[in-house]
């Protein structure tokens, strides 16, 4: 009888632990069991800026830092972001923030509803401040601003504390100073010169207290970003707004509606709701100064659930029931005989959740508020908590200094050190698919077609740098830092591009290709019979295609930007879509960097769609910005955030519609103008209205010596363009679509192949009869190139990076047939990268979470 009550009891025991598991397995979210979390570096430390980071949940992302090329390397390497709800930014400044702006609007054109944006002071300034070019109406964007009395960042699956640090200096210095590389020089001190009447539109606004400006920043972020789904037409300061037919110029003797603003206001049941878009949106921004603060986060995943004891819970006579889960959620319950069980009594330990920080400490000037900051105290020995890992941002001078070392000390030797700087990373090929491409191409000619310039071999090894912890690893693109389940640190098990590396598939695959060495080989014949002895005004002049592609930044083509560079006077850059800086870094090295950009004497702007502008406010030389009068603004405004200038740099501005044919231009434009022709030895730089978008613009440039060149912009086939461009020596035209898709260039307001070769045909009146046109602006699928007839012999098509003398130009249509083969293969691209699907996993040799690559 009393082995059957034991046997009973067990019986009892069993169903009772089966029961109780069951009922608290309904709610499996809550228990947070399973999750996988880990850390994605996106890039590597260039003179682009610090790489970004994507924090992966099962229920989100974020994304830490957002420099430009991001976009195009989640592309590229398959990083989707269709739960990013959150980004965090280190610095307000081009190096972290180049890239948030294009980002924004293809997460919100791909549907994600709301994304809020974390950073120091300025933020809001800077989103603001692009209100001319950013419009939508499907999403909400919210700022939220860090200082010294923040609540730290707090979700269901992590709270992340800010440690905003300030450099020690004991004098004031340029912003450029404290970062790790020199900031953009731009002088608006002749922004009140203002002559032309649309400049007026945007009045200073009043004085107002920091609350007030900070309210009304965020005034204007809110109708920038209004979530209210409704298909509503943007309004008439945005480029987005309808523009067929184009307006007359502001600066007429025409109606009041003949101004942009004028355009949604036609209708008059929106006429309210323009008006007061209008009150915020076209009056400048309150004035602000940079704040050099570099915020570092602590983030601290939710603790793991305590684990129900069911064996303890009988032990005490716990009825089945509410009463579990109640205890599971730490309530205390009492039972009948008026006993307290407490949590304690009936669930083991509650497992911490895992810890990580981000730290940047761009200058020197930096580590004594760093390392003297209380925040750090309790991740330190002697702390409550253990880190994970540290991802630091340094310069070579702060990974050299004594004061960061003996910091790097005060953390348990158990953590990870993951370190990025410039001189550690090797500056490796990021964007494999073009760079496999141009190796294609270089085949033909490595000097119009060169392979990306690339390193594989860090200036500073990590071993060479004397005194940091045992647990010390470089920062490389890609690589994985698991935090649930922990194992650390992971690399991909791929080698790097190596163009003369035959045991990778990629260039395997190109070297056993016989087929296209015979068509290589072919090509090379047929170009070798083109005679480009021939002299005539401009031959030495050289085209280099730095971005070819439309809309947002794909694998194969950047946004758009081409460079132009006239011997014995320096260079001018037909728009500078997000990524141009990189792209100059890639085509002419880092050694070779520095000398370019301080060739560069003017950058034209045609229009302010995201990928023709957002990369000029980067590292750039002393010029002249010849665009719309708004991008001005935008300077201006952007200039309030980063100093833009120098005792040495300055940039001045022209403004396209106060120089366009007929227009008698006056003031500071015209100075502006003369010295930036005088510059460059030209005799006109002529804007020209053409068909797109409000404020778009081609150009047309003549040199003295008798070469003239027509960059189209993004347009329609324009009559205008055809005038200002008469007996071109080179039409640069954008070819978005193919001929089959005329009605959705129409749509667009794009031009298909075949009528942009129409535009620069040669012996028709009405057209231009230019003696070279190369086509540009693809869509972002990869070209599939027309076959031309012989009587367009003079028509070539451009790619990222190649670079051609004008006299060269007949070679390249003797490539198409090779081209053609090149690429038969190629899928054509995906044009977001929001789309979920699996990232790609590591390989389980490189898993092991002591591999130190130093």
């Amino acid at each position: 009888m009393l082995l059957l009550l034991q046997q009973a009891h067990r019986v009892i025991i069993r169903k009772s632990s089966k029961k109780i598991q069951s009922y608290l397995n309904q709610k499996p979210k809550q228990l947070n069991r399973g999750m996988k979390a880990y850390i994605q570096i996106v890039g590597q430390n260039s003179p682009e800026g610090p790489p970004s980071l994507v924090l992966h949940y099962d229920s989100q992302r974020y994304l830490f830092n957002c420099r430009e090329g991001t976009q195009r390397l989640c592309v590229q390497e398959k990083v989707r972001l269709n739960k990013l709800s959150n980004v965090f930014l280190t610095r307000v400044n081009w190096d972290c923030i180049g890239g948030l702006t294009g980002m924004l609007l293809t997460l919100t054109d791909a549907g994600v509803r709301n994304v809020d944006i974390h950073g120091g002071k300025n933020l809001s300034h800077f989103i603001a401040a692009t209100r001319q070019f950013v419009y939508r109406t499907n999403a909400t964007v919210n700022v939220h601003e860090f200082n010294d009395t923040s609540k730290p960042f707090s979700d269901q699956n992590l709270t992340i504390t800010p440690v905003i640090v300030l450099p020690t200096s004991p004098r004031k210095r340029n912003y450029e100073q404290y970062t790790s590389e020199s900031s953009s020089g731009y002088s608006s001190s002749n922004s009140s010169n203002e002559s032309s009447d649309e400049s007026k539109h945007f009045k200073k606004n009043e004085i107002m207290s920091e609350i007030e400006a900070n309210d009304y920043r965020k005034k204007v972020i809110s109708l920038m970003f209004t979530n209210t789904s409704k298909g509503e037409k943007a309004p008439g300061h945005t480029i987005e707004a309808d523009c067929s037919p184009r307006p007359s110029s502001p600066t007429t003797k025409s109606t009041k509606t003949a101004h942009p603003l004028s355009a949604a206001a036609e209708e008059p049941a929106i006429q309210k709701a323009v008006t007061n878009q209008r009150d915020y949106l076209m009056k400048g921004l309150p004035r602000t100064k940079p704040h050099p603060a570099a915020v570092s986060y602590i983030c601290q995943g939710v603790p793991l659930p305590r684990k129900f004891n069911a064996k303890a819970a009988l032990k005490l006579g716990l009825k089945l029931g509410p009463a579990c889960g109640q205890l599971q959620k730490g309530i205390s319950v009492t039972l009948d005989d008026g006993r307290v069980i407490t949590q304690d009594m009936v669930c083991d330990p509650e497992i911490p959740g895992h810890v990580f920080m981000v730290v940047d400490c761009p200058h020197i000037n930096y580590i004594d508020n760093l390392v003297n900051s209380s925040k750090f105290k309790d991740y330190q020995i002697g702390g409550t908590r253990t880190v994970n890992a540290i991802i630091h941002y340094v310069s070579k001078n702060v990974l050299q200094d004594k004061r960061y070392k003996r910091w790097l000390q005060t953390f348990d030797t158990t953590t990870d050190h993951i370190f990025g700087s410039t001189d550690i990373c090797a500056q490796s090929v990021q964007f494999t698919s073009h760079a496999i491409g141009q190796v294609k191409l270089s085949m033909l000619n490595e000097n119009i077609f060169p392979i990306p310039k690339y390193s594989n071999t860090p200036s500073l090894p990590l071993d060479q740098v004397e005194g940091l912890p045992k647990n010390s690893y470089r920062l490389e693109s890609m690589a994985q830092y698991s935090l649930e389940p922990r194992n650390g640190i992971q690399y991909l098990d791929r080698p790097a591009f190596n163009h003369t590396n035959f045991n990778i598939p990629e260039i395997k695959k190109i070297d056993e290709n016989k087929e296209y060495h015979e068509a290589v080989r072919l090509a090379r014949i047929e170009a070798s019979k083109v005679d480009c002895s021939e002299r005539f005004p401009g031959d030495d002049v050289e085209i280099i295609t730095l971005g070819t592609g439309s809309s947002i930044p794909a694998k194969y083509r950047n946004g758009n930007a081409t460079l132009v560079k006239i011997p014995g006077y320096g260079s001018i850059m037909l728009d500078a879509g997000e990524g141009t800086y990189g792209q100059m870094m890639r085509r002419f090295g880092i050694e070779r960097l520095d000398d370019e950009m301080r060739a560069i004497r003017c950058i034209f702007i045609s229009h302010l769609h995201a990928d023709h502008h957002l990369g000029a406010s980067d590292k750039s030389a002393v010029m002249t910005i010849v665009g719309p009068f708004v991008y001005k603004h935008w300077l201006s405004e952007y200039s309030d955030i980063e100093y833009m200038g120098s005792r040495r740099t300055r940039i001045k501005f022209v403004r396209n519609e106060n120089i366009l044919r007929n227009k008698i231009t006056r003031g500071q434009d015209l100075v502006n103008l003369n010295e930036l022709k005088n510059a460059l030895d030209l005799d006109v730089i002529e804007p020209v209205e053409v068909v797109h978008c409000r404020w778009a613009y081609g150009l047309s440039i003549q040199h003295k010596s008798g070469w003239k060149l027509v960059y189209s912009g993004d347009t329609r086939p324009c009559e205008k363009l055809i005038e200002s461009g008469k007996d071109a020596t080179l039409l640069i035209h954008e070819a978005t679509l193919e001929d089959a898709e005329l009605e959705k260039a129409k749509a667009k307001r794009h031009s298909t192949t075949g009528e942009a070769i129409d535009v620069g045909k040669r012996l028709f009146d009405n057209r231009m009869n230019a003696k070279f046109t190369l086509l540009n602006h693809f869509s972002q699928r990869y070209p599939k190139v027309p076959i031309l007839s012989e009587e367009q012999s003079n028509v070539c098509f451009s790619f990222d990076l190649m670079t051609i003398p004008m006299k060269k130009i007949p070679l390249l249509p003797k490539f198409t047939n090779a081209i053609q083969l090149a690429f038969k293969d190629e899928e054509d691209d995906e044009e977001t990268n929001i789309k979920e699907i699996p990232a790609k996993k590591l390989s389980k040799k490189q898993q092991q979470k002591q591999k130190n690559i130093k």
